[in-house]
Protein backbone atom coordinates (compact mmCIF):
# COMPACT_ATOMS: atom_id res chain seq x y z
CA UNK A 1 0.00 0.00 0.00
CA UNK A 2 2.88 2.31 0.41
CA UNK A 3 4.68 1.43 -2.58
CA UNK A 4 1.58 1.76 -4.56
CA UNK A 5 1.59 5.55 -3.02
CA UNK A 6 4.95 6.23 -3.32
CA UNK A 7 4.62 5.25 -7.58
CA UNK A 8 1.39 7.24 -7.14
CA UNK A 9 2.85 10.24 -6.31
CA UNK A 10 6.37 9.55 -8.19
CA UNK A 11 3.98 9.67 -11.50
CA UNK A 12 2.05 12.67 -10.28
CA UNK A 13 5.73 14.37 -9.71
CA UNK A 14 6.90 13.47 -12.81
CA UNK A 15 3.63 14.87 -14.58
CA UNK A 16 3.94 17.78 -13.03
CA UNK A 17 6.97 18.61 -13.96
CA UNK A 18 6.31 17.49 -17.59
CA UNK A 19 3.52 19.94 -17.88
CA UNK A 20 5.18 23.34 -16.08
CA UNK A 21 8.63 22.74 -18.21
CA UNK A 22 7.02 24.40 -21.73
CA UNK A 23 5.75 27.54 -19.31
CA UNK A 24 8.16 30.37 -19.44
CA UNK A 25 10.57 31.29 -16.69
CA UNK A 26 9.83 27.13 -16.02
CA UNK A 27 13.06 26.15 -17.87
CA UNK A 28 15.93 28.63 -18.02
CA UNK A 29 18.03 26.72 -19.89
CA UNK A 30 16.82 27.64 -23.37
CA UNK A 31 16.60 31.60 -22.69
CA UNK A 32 14.20 34.15 -22.67
CA UNK A 33 10.62 33.96 -24.14
CA UNK A 34 10.31 34.49 -28.15
CA UNK A 35 9.29 38.74 -28.63
CA UNK A 36 5.34 38.93 -28.87
CA UNK A 37 4.67 40.55 -32.55
CA UNK A 38 1.91 42.56 -32.55
CA UNK A 39 -0.07 42.99 -36.23
CA UNK A 40 -1.35 47.30 -37.32
CA UNK A 41 -3.72 46.31 -40.12
CA UNK A 42 -2.76 48.68 -43.21
CA UNK A 43 -4.96 51.69 -44.33
CA UNK A 44 -7.64 50.24 -46.31
CA UNK A 45 -9.05 52.90 -49.04
CA UNK A 46 -13.07 52.26 -50.14
CA UNK A 47 -15.42 54.23 -52.49
CA UNK A 48 -18.49 55.37 -49.71
CA UNK A 49 -20.11 57.30 -52.57
CA UNK A 50 -20.76 58.51 -56.16
CA UNK A 51 -23.74 60.87 -57.13
CA UNK A 52 -23.86 63.48 -60.26
CA UNK A 53 -25.53 66.52 -60.20
CA UNK A 54 -27.04 68.29 -63.66
CA UNK A 55 -27.86 70.89 -64.68
CA UNK A 56 -25.53 73.00 -62.81
CA UNK A 57 -25.99 77.17 -63.87
CA UNK A 58 -22.99 79.21 -63.28
CA UNK A 59 -23.05 81.74 -60.16
CA UNK A 60 -24.74 78.61 -58.60
CA UNK A 61 -23.64 76.96 -54.96
CA UNK A 62 -24.89 72.70 -54.96
CA UNK A 63 -24.47 71.20 -51.43
CA UNK A 64 -24.24 67.50 -50.69
CA UNK A 65 -23.81 66.50 -46.63
CA UNK A 66 -21.44 63.45 -46.29
CA UNK A 67 -22.65 61.47 -42.78
CA UNK A 68 -19.62 59.33 -41.37
CA UNK A 69 -20.19 56.83 -38.90
CA UNK A 70 -16.18 56.08 -38.40
CA UNK A 71 -13.26 57.61 -37.94
CA UNK A 72 -11.25 58.19 -41.53
CA UNK A 73 -9.87 60.30 -44.50
CA UNK A 74 -12.22 61.67 -47.07
CA UNK A 75 -10.55 62.13 -50.40
CA UNK A 76 -13.24 63.41 -52.63
CA UNK A 77 -12.96 64.01 -56.59
CA UNK A 78 -14.63 66.35 -58.37
CA UNK A 79 -14.67 65.99 -62.23
CA UNK A 80 -16.83 68.10 -65.00
CA UNK A 81 -17.99 68.77 -68.35
CA UNK A 82 -16.01 71.46 -69.77
CA UNK A 83 -12.60 72.43 -69.69
CA UNK A 84 -13.26 76.23 -69.57
CA UNK A 85 -15.35 75.81 -66.63
CA UNK A 86 -14.24 77.21 -62.99
CA UNK A 87 -15.28 74.78 -60.39
CA UNK A 88 -14.65 75.70 -56.53
CA UNK A 89 -14.83 72.62 -53.93
CA UNK A 90 -14.96 73.54 -50.01
CA UNK A 91 -15.36 70.92 -47.37
CA UNK A 92 -16.52 71.88 -44.20
CA UNK A 93 -17.89 70.47 -40.86
CA UNK A 94 -20.86 72.94 -40.80
CA UNK A 95 -23.94 73.48 -42.92
CA UNK A 96 -23.61 77.16 -44.46
CA UNK A 97 -26.34 79.21 -45.07
CA UNK A 98 -26.60 80.83 -48.32
CA UNK A 99 -25.75 84.21 -47.19
CA UNK A 100 -22.83 82.90 -45.39
CA UNK A 101 -21.59 81.25 -48.47
CA UNK A 102 -22.62 85.07 -50.94
CA UNK A 103 -20.03 86.63 -48.09
CA UNK A 104 -17.78 83.78 -47.82
CA UNK A 105 -17.54 83.67 -43.90
CA UNK A 106 -18.29 79.62 -44.08
CA UNK A 107 -15.49 77.95 -41.61
CA UNK A 108 -14.24 75.48 -44.17
CA UNK A 109 -12.18 72.74 -43.83
CA UNK A 110 -10.53 72.37 -47.12
CA UNK A 111 -10.71 74.86 -50.06
CA UNK A 112 -10.54 74.56 -53.73
CA UNK A 113 -10.79 78.01 -55.38
CA UNK A 114 -8.53 77.34 -58.88
CA UNK A 115 -9.53 76.69 -62.19
CA UNK A 116 -7.13 73.73 -62.58
CA UNK A 117 -6.87 70.81 -61.90
CA UNK A 118 -9.42 68.87 -63.60
CA UNK A 119 -10.77 66.57 -61.73
CA UNK A 120 -10.11 68.76 -58.52
CA UNK A 121 -9.54 66.05 -55.72
CA UNK A 122 -9.97 67.17 -51.82
CA UNK A 123 -7.88 65.19 -49.50
CA UNK A 124 -8.53 65.66 -45.42
CA UNK A 125 -6.82 64.63 -42.28
CA UNK A 126 -8.47 61.93 -40.23
CA UNK A 127 -12.36 63.04 -39.66
CA UNK A 128 -14.20 61.85 -36.39
CA UNK A 129 -17.41 60.57 -37.35
CA UNK A 130 -19.84 63.59 -37.85
CA UNK A 131 -21.48 64.66 -40.91
CA UNK A 132 -19.78 66.83 -43.09
CA UNK A 133 -20.65 68.87 -46.11
CA UNK A 134 -19.11 69.47 -49.74
CA UNK A 135 -19.94 72.41 -51.84
CA UNK A 136 -19.14 72.83 -54.84
CA UNK A 137 -19.37 76.92 -56.62
CA UNK A 138 -19.67 77.17 -60.68
CA UNK A 139 -17.87 80.35 -60.70
CA UNK A 140 -19.49 83.10 -63.24
CA UNK A 141 -17.73 85.11 -65.43
CA UNK A 142 -16.35 88.36 -64.24
CA UNK A 143 -14.86 91.03 -66.95
CA UNK A 144 -12.43 92.32 -64.77
CA UNK A 145 -10.54 89.30 -63.66
CA UNK A 146 -11.38 86.72 -66.50
CA UNK A 147 -12.26 84.21 -63.48
CA UNK A 148 -15.30 81.94 -64.45
CA UNK A 149 -17.39 80.40 -67.32
CA UNK A 150 -20.70 80.98 -68.19
CA UNK A 151 -21.00 77.00 -68.43
CA UNK A 152 -24.36 74.89 -67.68
CA UNK A 153 -22.08 72.22 -66.04
CA UNK A 154 -22.77 68.54 -65.03
CA UNK A 155 -20.68 67.12 -61.90
CA UNK A 156 -19.81 63.93 -61.08
CA UNK A 157 -18.69 63.34 -57.27
CA UNK A 158 -16.75 59.89 -56.03
CA UNK A 159 -15.82 60.09 -52.23
CA UNK A 160 -13.30 57.46 -50.61
CA UNK A 161 -12.76 56.51 -47.07
CA UNK A 162 -9.55 55.56 -45.94
CA UNK A 163 -9.36 53.68 -42.77
CA UNK A 164 -6.13 52.20 -40.69
CA UNK A 165 -8.01 50.15 -38.12
CA UNK A 166 -11.24 47.52 -37.99
CA UNK A 167 -14.24 49.40 -39.53
CA UNK A 168 -16.14 50.01 -36.60
CA UNK A 169 -19.80 48.17 -36.50
CA UNK A 170 -21.87 50.17 -39.11
CA UNK A 171 -18.78 51.51 -40.81
CA UNK A 172 -18.69 49.27 -43.62
CA UNK A 173 -22.01 49.95 -45.48
CA UNK A 174 -21.66 52.60 -48.26
CA UNK A 175 -22.27 55.92 -47.51
CA UNK A 176 -25.80 57.60 -48.53
CA UNK A 177 -25.08 60.75 -48.91
CA UNK A 178 -27.77 63.61 -48.68
CA UNK A 179 -29.59 65.09 -51.19
CA UNK A 180 -28.08 67.74 -53.04
CA UNK A 181 -29.25 71.40 -51.88
CA UNK A 182 -29.25 73.33 -54.99
CA UNK A 183 -28.63 77.34 -53.83
CA UNK A 184 -29.39 79.53 -56.91
CA UNK A 185 -28.01 82.89 -57.87
CA UNK A 186 -31.08 84.64 -56.64
CA UNK A 187 -31.16 83.25 -53.24
CA UNK A 188 -27.30 84.78 -52.37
Amino acid sequence: MLKDRRLRHSVLFTLALGLLAPLPGCDRETGPPPPIVVVTPAPVRGVIAETSYAPFEAGSWVAFPIPLSQDGKLDITVNWTHEDSWLYVYLGDTECAPARLAEGSCPFLIASETRNPKPKVLESEILPPDTYYLYIYNVPPDPDTGVGSKNRESVRIVIGLTVGFEPQSGGEAPVSIGPPTLVSPSQL
